[in-house]
């Protein structure tokens, strides 16, 4: 099941970025600069979000957002860990992920703004 899961990931990684990597540690380097690009992105997302809210809004949307970067860390760790020379690259094809979806649903709150 491990490995089916993995073959998953690695599947849909190599998807989200060019693939011009060669080696493990190419992959990886790419794997991060596209989570790095996806969590910026987010970041304009959520600053553009809290700009609009009242105070308890902000207060609610800052909580669930804790709550949500810390689960989100946690489950991409755990699924990351015991792979080798791969655990760098499923981490941060997971944190992409997951940090994409987020973007999302923030930008769901500010089209009801």
């Amino acid at each position: 099941m491990k490995t089916l899961i993995l073959s998953c990931f690695f599947f849909l990684g190599c998807l989200t970025f060019q693939m011009n990597a060669q080696t493990q540690m190419e992959m990886n380097d790419e794997a991060h600069e596209a989570y790095v690009k996806a969590d910026k992105e987010l970041n304009a997302v959520y600053k553009l979000l809290m700009s609009k809210l009242n105070e308890q809004e902000k207060a609610d949307v800052k909580s669930v957002q804790k709550k949500w970067i810390s689960r989100k860390e946690s489950s991409c760790k755990k699924m990351s860990d015991g792979n080798g020379s791969m655990s760098p690259m499923i981490l941060y094809n997971c944190l992409e992920e997951k940090t994409l979806q987020r973007t999302k649903e923030l930008r769901g709150m500010l089209r009801g703004r």
